[in-house]
């Protein structure tokens, strides 16, 4: 087989020799290291959220077919893309399920830390899509009582929606809507000083979505009122504010979505759009390595908290994230990125 085609991924996309590297010739780096010079003669560019793909990246290049294997596009310019005419893809919905089992982990743990009661708290959601409608069937699951807001599904006719100020009454808020600046309802800083404003402090907010959709001086301001947090995602990432996350409940490095099974998810549907696009023939999709077999799980039995917390180490990831506030400032970013970059994967629960 003439290995034609030239593919440049990032190294951590999961699966990358099994599916890309079956086509062409695969040059693997690190996201936050690729450059329009390693792109001229590249067919294809396969990525994560920390490349930023616009047309200082790809101009001149003949690249002709973006992949990211991530749930979310704000690192990329779609609007450019089109424009060029590079076919771009996704990977939406890619690690849902690894996303709100984690967040349900740091929520469960925040409380604990606070001395309250998870079961008697009342959750609101704000964006109840792939990750936000997973979770709130995990709440409800447990007793849990869940409002719910998102204007685009309560726009393509779903119901049971609530308002944002409504939502901004519950003892805990779970943020879980993608980074967009345009549009009819933009989420750049949708958390701004008019919604702390509004937002009571004893309130839990809960943020594994993006970083940015929360205003960050507004955020420092509120906390240092009182507010509380648990975040996974972070205003200005890989820049961490150390006040923030020394004062945050609970704190982890972006890598809620980052369980083995996501990871292959996401190579997985990245790969079949590139060989739709690019008229190959797909070889077989990555296929997850094997694990013992689970226990049975019951979300209703008293034990299945005690399962989630071990699938989710949270108070793991906490300890490694509060590592950060002893680095010099300067050397921040780089070790927020070498945590994600080598957090040891897990598994999620087969719910």
């Amino acid at each position: 087989m003439t290995l034609a085609l030239k593919i440049v991924a990032d190294e951590r996309v999961a699966a990358l020799d099994s599916t890309f590297g079956r086509h062409g010739e695969l040059t693997a780096r690190g996201g936050r290291d690729i450059r329009h010079d390693h792109l001229i003669d590249a067919d294809a560019l396969i990525t994560r959220t920390v490349t930023r793909v616009d047309r200082q990246l790809l101009e001149g290049t003949k690249v002709r077919f973006v992949g990211t294997a991530s749930i979310g596009s704000d690192h990329l310019d779609t609007a450019w893309l089109d424009g060029a005419g590079i076919r771009w893809t996704a990977a939406p919905g890619c690690n849902a399920d690894a996303t709100a089992q984690y967040t349900l982990a740091s929520y469960w743990l925040a409380c604990r830390r606070l001395g309250i009661d998870p079961l008697a708290q009342r959750f609101g959601l704000v964006g109840c899509g792939n990750v936000g409608g997973r979770l709130r069937h995990l709440l409800q699951s447990l007793g849990i009582d869940v409002i719910a807001n998102d204007p685009p599904l309560e726009a393509q006719g779903a119901t049971g929606f609530r308002a944002l100020d409504e939502i901004l009454s519950c003892d805990a808020i779970s943020l879980h809507v993608p980074l967009t600046r345009s549009g009819r309802w933009p989420t750049w800083h949708l958390f701004d000083l008019d919604v702390f404003a509004r937002l009571s402090t004893p309130t839990l907010l809960v943020n594994a979505s993006r970083g940015d959709v929360v205003d960050g001086a507004a955020l420092g301001d509120w906390m240092a009122r009182g507010g509380l947090a648990a975040l996974d995602v972070w205003p200005g990432e890989p820049h961490i504010d150390a006040v923030i996350l020394e004062k945050a409940v609970v704190a982890t490095p972006h890598i809620a979505g980052y369980s083995l099974d996501g990871k292959y998810r996401a190579s997985a549907m990245v790969y079949r759009a590139f060989c739709e696009c690019l008229g190959l023939e797909p070889g077989l999709t990555p296929e997850l390595p094997a694990r013992p077999v689970p226990p049975d799980l019951n979300i209703r039995d008293p034990s299945f908290m005690k399962h989630l917390l071990k699938a989710c180490p949270v108070e793991r990831d906490d300890d490694a994230m509060r590592t950060l506030l002893a680095i010099p400032p300067a050397e921040r970013a780089a070790a927020f990125d070498a945590l994600r970059s080598n957090y040891p994967l897990r598994r999620d629960l087969p719910l």
